[in-house]
C-alpha cells in the first residue's frame, strides 16, 4: 500500500516512531533479527544508532529489549559462572538500568530531554554489554566500549549536551561502577 505514512497520517500525531517504533528501537514482532540488527548497529554505526533513536518517553521497546538480553546473558553466565550469576543476569538488567540511568541523568541535568530518554540511551548499550559480561576477555573490553564510547555518544546525540560533559559523566559513572565492583568482588 503506497502512501501508508502520508502527511495526513502525520497530522493526526502518527509518525514512523509512533506506529512501529523508531529505526533504532528494538522491534518486538521480530525479536531475534531485531536483536542482531540492534547489536550490529551499536558496533558498526553507533553515531547513526543514537541519531535515529526516538526521543520519546516510551519505555516498552527498551524495557523488553533489556528483558530479552537477559536470556543470552543468563545462558552465558550459566556456562561460565554457574546458576546464581545466571539468575542475577536474568533478573537484574531492568533494576540496574534504572539506577544507572539516574546516575547518568544527574550528570546531564539541563539536557534537552528527561530521565526516561536518558534511560532509553542507556538501555541499548547495557543490553549489548550484558552477554559480554560473562566472557572473561570480552567482559572488560565491552565495559570500556559501552562506558567510554557508546554512553558519551548517546548522551551527546540524544540529550544534546557537550562532548566534554558527556565524557566526564561517563568516566565518573564508570569509576563509580569500577570501585563498586572492586569492593564487592
Amino acid at each position: 500500500m503506497p502512501g501508508l505514512y502520508t502527511p495526513p497520517v502525520a497530522k493526526r500525531g502518527y509518525t514512523r516512531d509512533t506506529i512501529r517504533g523508531g529505526a533504532s528501537d528494538w522491534d518486538v514482532s521480530r525479536p531475534f533479527s531485531s536483536y542482531a540488527r540492534t547489536l550490529a548497529m551499536l558496533v558498526a554505526h553507533p553515531i547513526r544508532f543514537f541519531e535515529l533513536l526516538p526521543k520519546v518517553p516510551d519505555v516498552r521497546a527498551p524495557g523488553l529489549f533489556l528483558a530479552f538480553c537477559g536470556l543470552p546473558a543468563a545462558a552465558l553466565w550459566l556456562l561460565f559462572g554457574g546458576l546464581y550469576p545466571a539468575l542475577v543476569a536474568l533478573l537484574l538488567p531492568l533494576p540496574l538500568s534504572l539506577l544507572l540511568a539516574g546516575l547518568y541523568h544527574l550528570g546531564v541535568l539541563g539536557g534537552r530531554y528527561g530521565y526516561i530518554v536518558t534511560w532509553r540511551v542507556l538501555a541499548y548499550p547495557l543490553g549489548f554489554y550484558l552477554p559480554l559480561a560473562a566472557l572473561p576477555v570480552l567482559g572488560p573490553l565491552g565495559a570500556v566500549y559501552v562506558g567510554l564510547v557508546l554512553m558519551p555518544l548517546g548522551l551527546v546525540k540524544v540529550q544534546e549536551v557537550g562532548a566534554f560533559r558527556a565524557a566526564l559523566v561517563s568516566v565518573v559513572v564508570g569509576g563509580f561502577l569500577g570501585a563498586a565492583y572492586y569492593f564487592l568482588a
